[in-house]
C-alpha cells in the first residue's frame, strides 16, 4: 500500500477535550455565560428556550449531514430571547469558548505529525463543527499544530457533515491525490464510513477496551501507530 496523503479528524482523535461528546449536560451553564457576557437577563424560562434550540441542532440527538451556520443557530436563540443581533459574537465566544476550555493535543499527536511530514506525507484535515462553531473558534483547537496541515476543511467549508462524501471528495481534489492513496483517521463511526464509501483507507482510533468494527482497514489506539504499523 503507498499512502500519499493523511486526514484526520480533529476532536478526540488529534485532541482531547475536557467537555464531552454531547455538550447538553452543560447547557445551562454555557447559556448562563452567554447571559453574563452579552449582560442579558436570566429571566426563568430563558434557559429553557434556549436549550431547546440547542437540542433541535445536536446532531447526536438528531442526524443530519448538512451543516446549519453559528449564526442561524443564535439568531433563533436571540429571537426566543427577545434581543437584538448586535452582540451575537460575543454570544459565540461566550458559548463555544465555555466548551473549548482545557483543550491539547494528545500525547503523541505532534510527533506523530512531524514523523509523517519528514517523510514528505502530505497532511490535512477534515472536521465536523459543533452546532456550526466558526473556524475562528473550531480551529483554535489546533493552534499549536496547525502549521503542519498542508490541506484543511471543516463542515461549515464543506457544508455537509461526515459521512456526506463531499467534505472527502474536497480534501482528496486540494491533496490532488486519488482517494486510494489516502489513508484517514478519525474516532467515529462517520469517519470510518465516510472515508471507506469514498474509497480512502481508514483507521479507526479506539483508546478503548471494547473491540469496535465499523468497517475500518485499520484500528490503532494511538496515533504513533500510523507511522509504526501502517505507513
Amino acid at each position: 500500500m503507498f499512502i500519499k496523503a493523511v486526514g484526520f479528524d480533529i476532536g478526540h482523535t488529534l485532541v482531547k477535550h475536557k467537555s464531552p461528546l454531547s455538550w447538553k449536560v452543560h447547557y445551562p451553564d454555557a447559556l448562563r455565560k452567554v447571559m453574563h457576557d452579552c449582560h442579558i437577563d436570566e429571566k426563568a424560562g430563558k434557559l429553557d428556550l434556549a436549550a431547546s434550540i440547542l437540542s433541535k441542532y445536536n446532531t447526536r440527538e438528531n442526524y443530519r449531514e448538512h451543516e446549519v451556520s453559528s449564526n442561524t443557530i443564535f439568531k433563533e436563540i436571540f429571537d426566543a430571547w427577545g434581543q437584538n443581533y448586535e452582540k451575537l459574537h460575543i454570544a459565540k465566544e461566550a458559548f463555544y469558548g465555555f466548551f473549548q476550555a482545557n483543550v491539547e493535543c494528545f500525547d503523541d499527536t505532534v510527533s506523530t505529525l512531524d514523523a509523517l511530514s519528514s517523510k514528505g506525507i502530505l497532511l490535512g484535515f477534515l472536521s465536523d463543527a459543533a452546532y456550526g462553531m466558526d473556524n475562528e473558534y473550531l480551529l483554535k483547537d489546533i493552534e499549536e499544530i496547525r502549521h503542519y496541515f498542508d490541506v484543511g476543511f471543516t463542515s461549515v467549508d464543506v457544508g455537509f457533515r461526515k459521512p456526506n462524501p463531499q467534505g472527502f471528495k474536497m480534501l482528496s481534489e486540494a491533496f490532488g491525490v486519488p482517494p486510494s492513496q489516502i489513508l484517514f483517521v478519525g474516532d467515529e463511526e462517520k469517519d470510518i464510513v465516510g472515508a471507506n464509501n469514498f474509497g480512502m483507507v481508514s483507521a479507526l482510533v479506539n483508546k478503548g477496551p471494547e473491540e469496535i468494527k465499523w468497517g475500518q482497514h485499520y484500528t490503532i489506539k494511538n496515533l504513533s501507530e500510523i507511522v509504526a504499523s501502517i505507513i
